[in-house]
């Protein structure tokens, strides 16, 4: 069984595209999931923020 080079060309041009399809979707995954824990950590820092202010407005500082 001989195979011409028209028929292995298409095969390798169709593996190829798979796996570009395959990194593509994994590249923009990783790009959403690094979005969302940049806007988890933010939330974060907010919260901590916020804990850090109303500690300081509670306390008094001995030169009041």
């Amino acid at each position: 069984m001989k195979i011409d080079i028209k028929t292995l060309i298409g095969i390798t041009g169709f593996i190829l595209a798979g796996l570009s399809g395959w990194v593509l979707i994994s590249i923009v995954e990783l790009k959403e999931f690094t979005r969302m824990m940049n806007g988890e950590l933010v939330q974060i820092d907010k919260q901590i923020g916020r804990v850090y202010n109303y500690i300081n407005s509670t306390v008094k500082s001995p030169a009041e």
